[in-house]
């Protein structure tokens, strides 16, 4: 099994968790990240003390592979339970994802605004909540999670037209996957009610290394060190007779035993040309949002006291804000915060093609226009520092249908192309979660496949 090569191509979460699992079994593999760094969307920054993470920035209770890689690592993760205000009808409500009698009673004019409390939006708040608690084994990010089974080819906006929900509580519903995911509506219904049933069924309970997930592609980037190529991107991976036999960088082919392909699903294509019609067909389910992100370090907090975040629902230009700092001191010297500003959608589009400094000053005015009381935001020249991260392809969404045609690609690729192996967000729940366990998956195929050979 030593002289055996296995090159894997992409260096986000799948790929290095992958490479991890391999060298787990005794197998250093060979792997290409086209960037000057491995990490891809988890990737993170280190800024005058300051922890930042340039992507993904929560791990929720189902994280199995995750919290299993962080414990592993020596990562200790940090949990919290969110408190957001949210800018609704022109005022701001403050919520707690609780779902005790008690807190629930607090929280009666919030629960007001948003649209719970009338008789339409009881009614179907109800079904909503009933089915997501009915369907509960299936609303999981984890590594088996079946959501595929109930993926089918309803929308979710379609989803909450069929259960009459209001336009008010549509709102709340989609207001915080807008923000993070883009327009959630023409999305599969399973994938956006497991978002919602996570913060339901857990209460909304969430977990992060304490320096920020950045912190965990670092450690698997440095425990895989030795087999990590950077700034190599990968043009085609050869296929001749049924098997995977190279891969083509510039300048030369490099010949592989086993291929893991670990790149997003929409890049999958271009690299096979030679995949099969049927797996061709359920890659073409596949979609990412688009997303931008504005990170400033501060003196002060930004945020009213105990808030983690602020939303926007009903403003397409406002972003998500957030103080890491909150959940998060380690991310921040002391006395030090942390701003994020994200946005996705269309608006998100037309933010990325500006220079940072524009669309900081976009974010900030747009944040600024409805401020939270007692916040203190910084003027477009404040700040200790900021940094913008841009993203084409940020969160995986996919169409209605996506998890189930994705489901069958390992089917379709057994017996045609036997030493090829997909891996990515959008091969498990898409997630970053689904991401490390869909690299393990494919790691032990490919060790399992090696050893079968070798007797």
């Amino acid at each position: 099994m030593s002289v055996k090569r296995v090159v894997i191509v992409g260096g986000g979460f799948a790929g290095l968790s992958a490479a991890y699992t391999l060298m787990q079994r005794g197998i250093t593999p060979l792997l290409l990240e086209a960037k000057e760094r491995a990490g891809g969307r988890g990737i993170g920054e280190r800024v005058n003390g300051f922890s930042l993470d340039m992507g993904a920035f929560v791990f929720t209770s189902t994280y199995d592979t995750a919290f299993r890689m962080c414990e592993e690592l020596g990562l200790p993760l940090v949990p919290s339970t969110m408190k957001f205000g949210h800018h609704r009808n022109g005022r701001w409500v403050t919520t707690t994802p609780d779902q005790s009698p008690s807190n629930f009673v607090r929280h009666l004019p919030a629960a007001f605004t948003m649209g719970f409390l009338s008789p339409s939006g009881m009614r179907s708040g109800f079904k909503v909540m009933r089915e997501i608690h009915r369907q509960s084994e299936y609303m999981s990010f984890a590594g088996d999670s079946p959501l595929a089974e109930i993926d089918d080819d309803e929308s979710f906006g379609d989803y909450l037209k069929r259960l009459g929900v209001p336009e008010n509580l549509q709102v709340t519903l989609r207001g915080p996957l807008e923000m993070i995911l883009g327009d959630p509506m023409p999305a599969g219904q399973a994938l956006m009610r497991a978002y919602i049933g996570e913060t339901m069924l857990h209460s909304g309970r969430v977990y992060m290394p304490e320096r920020g997930i950045g912190s965990l592609s670092e450690a698997l980037a440095t425990a895989c060190s030795d087999a990590i190529r950077v700034s190599s991107p990968v043009r085609r991976i050869v296929v001749a007779e049924g098997r995977a036999t190279g891969v083509v960088v510039d300048g030369e082919t490099i010949e592989a035993d086993a291929v893991i392909c670990a790149v997003p699903g929409t890049k999958v294509p271009d690299l096979i040309p030679d995949m099969p019609e049927e797996t061709r067909r359920a890659l073409s389910t596949v979609s990412y949002s688009t997303g931008c992100r504005v990170v400033i370090g501060l003196d002060q907090p930004p945020l009213p006291p105990g808030w983690h975040g602020a939303l926007y629902p009903e403003d397409e230009d406002t972003p998500l804000l957030l103080d890491r700092s909150v959940f998060l001191p380690s991310c921040a010297p002391p006395g030090k915060s942390i701003l994020d500003l994200l946005i996705g959608r269309e608006r998100a589009k037309e933010l990325i093609p500006l220079d940072d400094d524009e669309i900081k000053r976009q974010l900030l005015g747009a944040a600024r226009r409805n401020a939270p009381p007692g916040s203190s935001l910084p003027d477009d020249d404040e700040g200790l520092f900021y940094r913008v991260y841009r993203w084409e392809e940020a969160l995986c969404m996919g169409t209605p249908g996506m998890l189930a045609a994705v489901a069958n690609i390992p089917r379709q690729l057994a017996g045609r192309i036997d030493n090829l192996f997909l891996a990515g967000d959008y091969m498990r729940v898409p997630s970053v979660n689904g991401a490390l366990s869909s690299g393990c998956s494919a790691a032990i195929e490919v060790a399992d496949l090696l050893a079968s050979h070798a007797n």
